[in-house]
């Protein structure tokens, strides 16, 4: 890697990134973060509203979550004293345990008894196992089994925060291997007592929530214990209406995942985000931002101020000290996953080198494929370090080896279990995500002189196999079980339709939905790829390209058509619509479809970014689609003008050439004659620089 920051601490990087003074919104930016970006909507609020420097006692101040605690009792019985509930004391048995027939146990009077008798209960509690080294330095995984908290029947109300761990660390069989002392010595989650969260007086959306229960298109079979989790915990009401709006609408497509991640996304996360402050206001505000989206009169101020709170809260928590965990790591990745929907690649660039420090700091190579929580939080952080590599023609942040082991795991796994389509999902994902690694290596090695032409030419051959080894992966499940053969309600087509969406057998369906995504991935990755070989090469790949975004077209149109999709779906688009608009026949109706795709996403909140929409507006030569996609302003809310100025603003100074380079889609765009594609000689395109 040729990054200086490869190996900087997030000590380090706090350090250095706290010097940036033009950082206004980042992260790590100055000492002094501009709430006025988060309130300038609000009646309210002080026209500019600024937060004190981040001086511990300074910051306590900010954070309305940091009450006088309780003071708890020493004295009572260890089992009562793991559940988070008053115990009556009394001996030998307490009430508690009576009536739930389990064992009590009280301090001893001596120190040494006392360690071992506490030991022993937060064992029996299902806490992680002692991370302590051993004489190899090395630790198999264990499965944890977490102790539920019980809520005894005379104190509804007495609800307990969820003190659990984090989720099980699953492991797997079939790959025998260990992690290093390294990637478990900070697995310990710093537990926020969710039951000292004063209730704030606020004004509940629930009076909408109606509005959004017809949306909800997921079955309730991962949610119960989840449901019951958030019912249980003390919070604000409106941080519980936001928990449970994610619950209920929420899915793995908003993001960016699949549905191999669905209990990580609706039941991990919000674990996490009960027992860690920054996370739970990351997520809530996340979930607040759809949730305005969709409501009439939604206004920034109301997730801002979740978003404002979460920086707030882990700026706090990284400058205190105390030890980082996996929700740490969750909480910059939601915050990440925000800036890219809102469209702003410059802070996001922060958030994902924060990401990065915490990477190496707590999860293995590894870990990433026998720990199941580390899995999916490497699946969630690779995408975003994949596609920062592509837009800005630089190398990955993160270490080859990482991406080569999951790879290599997800090829035995697939060879084990030929006939799990989940199996062979993971591999074509594996084999997707290192072709967009080796294509960001090899194009940033051609620009610094460090290959040949020829050279290059050769390995991007052997990038095109990479390709076509996926998809003779995805044709083995062609199985006419899982194809749909006939449409439900279907409408009449017109001369309007772009293609013919309820041809039999073009969507996979009910199993193999996530076929359908990988389809749409891999032929997007092909037009990325032949697009860019015609820029360099100067390959007339035309034909070629536009054959590659008719089916991009008539998938994506086949799917929107289909009435059991998932909530998001259209957000799994990001990487094709785009891209493929660019090749479509130039035709007006082909235009149009394009438009009315982007205004979908841009209303369930992906924002496109303004540089990808003036290029847009150069090749279609429309330049009305840089104000609004679709006529006469249909569709275009006033909430969605207020993000899209948002993030106008926040894209006005970039820092450094890297955050330039994507802000402005470099890489995507360099080469491109952007004044129209009359001229289709491959040499053409090569002369030209938006």
């Amino acid at each position: 890697m040729t990054h200086s920051y490869q190996s900087q601490t997030l000590s380090g990087f706090l350090d250095s990134m706290q010097q940036d003074e033009a950082s206004a919104y980042s992260l790590f930016g100055p000492t002094s973060y501009p709430e006025s970006v988060a309130f300038w909507h609000d009646p309210s609020a002080p026209a500019m509203a600024v937060a004190p420097s981040y001086t511990s006692k300074e910051a306590s101040l900010l954070n309305p979550l940091d009450q006088k605690k309780h003071k708890r009792t020493r004295s009572g019985c260890f089992t009562c004293r793991t559940r988070r509930i008053k115990c009556d004391e009394t001996r030998p048995l307490c009430e508690r345990c009576r009536k739930g027939s389990r064992e009590c146990v009280y301090p001893s009077s001596t120190s040494s008894s006392k360690g071992s008798v506490r030991t022993t209960a937060k064992s029996r509690a299902g806490r992680p196992p002692s991370q302590g080294s051993d004489s190899s330095g090395k630790y198999e995984i264990e499965a944890i089994s977490p102790l539920d908290p019980i809520i005894d029947e005379e104190e509804p109300d007495s609800a307990i925060s969820e003190s659990r761990p984090s989720p099980p660390a699953t492991t797997r069989p079939d790959l025998h291997k260990s992690q290093s002392s390294q990637s478990l010595r900070k697995r310990s989650i710093k537990h926020t007592d969710a039951g000292s969260f004063i209730k704030e007086q606020s004004s509940s959306p629930s009076a909408e929530s109606s509005h959004f229960e017809s949306m909800s298109a997921r079955s309730g079979s991962i949610g119960h214990s989840t449901a019951e989790m958030i019912s249980n915990a003390r919070l604000p009401d409106d941080l519980r209406f936001y928990l449970n709006f994610h619950q209920e609408f929420l899915t793995t497509p908003h993001f960016f995942l699949r549905q191999s991640c669905s209990r990580f996304i609706q039941h991990s996360l919000i674990e996490l985000a009960l027992q860690y402050e920054p996370l739970l206001y990351a997520l809530v505000g996340f979930s607040a931002y759809h949730h305005t989206l969709r409501s009439p009169g939604g206004k920034l101020y109301t997730f801002l101020k979740y978003y404002n709170k979460a920086l707030i809260l882990l700026r706090k928590s990284l400058g205190s000290g105390e030890e980082h965990s996996e929700a740490t790591l969750c909480t910059v990745l939601v915050l990440t996953t925000f800036e890219e929907y809102i469209g702003d690649w410059m802070n996001l660039i922060d958030h994902h080198r924060a990401a990065h420090a915490l990477m190496l700091e707590l999860l293995t190579p590894e870990s990433a494929n026998v720990n199941e929580l580390h899995t999916n939080i490497f699946l969630w952080y690779a995408r975003f370090d994949v596609v920062v590599g592509i837009l800005a023609g630089t190398e990955t942040v993160l270490n080859r080896d990482w991406y080569l082991l999951k790879e290599q795991y997800d090829a035995d796994q697939a060879a084990i279990y030929p006939d799990d389509p989940s199996k062979q999902l993971a591999l074509v994902a594996s084999i997707n995500r290192r072709f967009g690694l080796d294509m960001a290596s090899l194009y940033a090695k051609l620009s610094r002189g460090m290959v040949s032409m020829e050279q290059f030419a050769a390995q991007n051959d052997q990038l095109g196999l990479m390709i076509e080894h996926a998809k003779a992966i995805l044709r083995t499940f062609d199985d006419y079980e899982y194809k749909v053969q006939e449409f439900p309600h279907q409408l009449p087509l017109t001369e309007d339709d772009v293609t013919d969406p309820y041809a039999p057998g073009g969507l996979h369906r009910g199993p193999l939905w996530d076929f359908n995504y990988a389809w749409i991935d891999i032929l997007s990755t092909e037009t990325m790829y032949r697009y860019q070989a015609m820029l360099v090469l100067g390959q007339n790949q035309l034909p070629d390209l536009q054959e590659l975004a008719e089916e991009q077209c008539r998938l994506i149109e086949t799917m929107d058509r289909w009435p059991h999709k998932d909530n998001g779906y259209c957000i799994m688009f990001k990487n094709s619509i785009g891209i493929a608009s660019m090749f479509l026949p130039k035709e007006h109706k082909y235009q149009m479809w394009s438009r009315r795709k982007m205004a979908l996403m841009e209303q369930n909140g992906y924002f496109i970014t303004p540089r990808f929409r003036s290029a847009l507006a150069a090749i279609w030569q429309t330049p009305e689609i840089e104000h609004w996609w679709l006529p006469n302003e249909e569709g275009y809310t006033d909430i969605i003008r207020e993000v899209r100025a948002l993030t106008a603003e926040r894209l006005s100074q970039p820092r450094d050439e890297l955050r330039e380079n994507v802000r402005d889609m470099k890489y995507m765009f360099r080469g491109m004659n952007l004044d129209g594609r009359e001229d289709e000689s491959p040499s053409s395109t090569k002369s030209g620089h938006p």
